[in-house]
Order: structure tokens, then sequence, then C-alpha cells
């Protein structure tokens, strides 16, 4: 099971500024896509290029010890980091800049994880904090990032709007008879539920899993979700896990929501607005 990034940071003293200047016309960055996600060229502090993981679902950004060395990062302070198998110490180093496509960010602060240890062969990822700022399009049909200009987006689909909490996006579902609060996660392979609610119809699997992250390893419960509403859109028999709930993870979510379940998602960081699109499927989902 691929690495559900969920990463959080509990740091005192340390101010992460970001200063993100998209460029005046959309620019396009092709990504991979496989095991890890979506992977991205990115430079650093002038250096590069370097394999990052665009992760929407973890708080900040991370990078492995040996990409620090590389480009001569300094340790500016010691954290705890925490993701849905548990929580760690880390060192945090400080980034002058982070380039991919026509968008910079300066003054990032970073955790130091093995990422060879979580299995997956890439030099870092790109959290929250350096996108919230930034109006984007994941396109999964395409396997690009269109990164949108200032007040300027190009988007279809159902919008939904996002809330600020923990240093993440939450998204709101109404479901027939409940409601969920799920972190929209580039990172995550299938739908994570915390103590799902006895309302949403959830179909448990016999085979049991186990969730690895930066953090260690966890098992978890195998199931099918029949029915997720997704704003205007309805998605049947979705793969899930359900996992305990750490205690690194707040109340208020209910767990993570992959966006690779969609065609294109846009999401206007500065708007706080997350636009879905799934194509092809379209007749087939209900729509209320």
């Amino acid at each position: 099971m691929r690495v559900f990034w969920l990463v959080t940071w509990c740091l005192a003293g340390c101010v992460s500024l970001l200063r993100a200047a998209p460029a005046e016309h959309a620019g396009i960055t092709p990504f991979e896509q496989g095991n890890e996600g979506i992977v991205l060229a990115v430079g650093l502090n002038g250096r590069g290029s370097f394999r990052f993981l665009l992760d929407t679902g973890s708080t900040h950004t991370t990078v492995s010890a040996e990409t620090a060395t590389a480009i001569g990062a300094p340790v500016v302070a010691r954290a705890t980091m925490g993701t849905a198998a548990g929580s760690h110490d880390t060192l945090v180093v400080h980034i002058d800049s982070v380039r991919v496509g026509p968008i910079e960010a300066t003054g990032l602060l970073a955790s130091i994880v093995d990422l060879k240890l979580a299995g997956i062969g890439i030099d870092g990822v790109i959290g929250h904090r350096a996108l919230a700022s930034i109006r984007y399009t994941i396109d999964y049909s395409k396997r690009r990032v269109v990164w949108w200009p200032a007040a300027k987006v190009s988007a279809r689909g159902s919008s939904l709007s996002l809330e600020p909490s923990h240093g993440r996006f939450l998204v709101t579902l109404d479901q027939r008879q409940s409601r969920l609060r799920l972190v929209p996660d580039s990172g995550a392979d299938s739908l994570l539920l915390f103590d799902p609610d006895s309302a949403l119809p959830v179909t448990r699997l016999p085979a049991p899993a186990t969730l690895t992250t930066m953090s260690g390893a966890t098992e978890v419960r195998l199931a099918k979700v029949r029915e997720l509403s997704v704003g205007t859109l309805m998605l049947r028999d979705v793969p899930a896990v359900v996992a305990n709930r750490d205690r690194s993870e707040p109340d208020e979510v209910d767990g993570l929501l992959p966006l690779h379940l969609f065609d294109r998602v846009t999401i206007d960081g500065p708007r706080q607005r997350m636009m879905v699109e799934k194509f092809g499927e379209t007749r087939r989902l209900m729509f209320f």
C-alpha cells in the first residue's frame, strides 16, 4: 500500500516565510504518476532538478537528508512530525528557494525525513504551506499541473468550499445521512476514514492491510464505500481503508480524500475553493 503523506508539525519559535510569485500567464509542468503519487521536477536553492512529491495532505515541505546536504540547507530547529501511523522527532532545515515551473517559494522550513525507509524514490515533498496561496490544476488525464496567474482560474466541475484547519485544507461533504470532513490529499492512494460514522454506507472487507508512512507502519482494515457524495458527483464502490485515529489527528478530521479519484482537480487557495471534474463517467454519476 502506498504511503499516505499526512504530516503535521508541532514547532515552536520558528516561522516559515512564504513568498510565491505566479507568472502572468498560466504555466504547465508535466508530472510522473506512479506508486509514489504526483512527482514533479523541482529546483532548490538554484540547484536541481530534484524529484518532489506534490502532496496537498502534508502541512509542510520535507526533504531527505541527502537532499538537504546537497543544497547546503542549514539545520535551524527540531520538531515533532505526525502521520496517520504515529509521530517522531525530526530536524528542520531552512531552504532559501523552491522553484517548480513558474512558481517560486522562498524562505521555507522543511523537515528531514528518511524517504528510503518509507520505500519511495523521491527527494522530498511539497506540502500545503508552499501551496496555500497558489491557484493550480492537477490534470490527471493529461499528467500535468497547470499553474494559474493571480485572479485567473479556468476550471469546471463541482465546486466545493475549502476550510483551513491545522495547516491543511478541509472539505465538507454532505452524505445522505451524515457529513464528512476530509483532507483533499494528492498523496493518498485510497480513501482513508477514521472511525467512519455508522450512517455512511461502508462494507468492511476481511483482508487486513498495513499502512506505511514516514513515521512507521500501522494496521488498517480494508473497506469499500458504496456511495460517496462529492458535491454534485456521486461516486460508487470507492476502495477505502479504516484506521484508528492517531493523537496527531484532530477530532474534526474524518479522513483523507484521494484526489486521483477525479480526472481533474483545481485548487484556488486564495479563494479557498476546489473544483473537481470526472470525465467519461458523467452519465453514470448521480446528480442531486
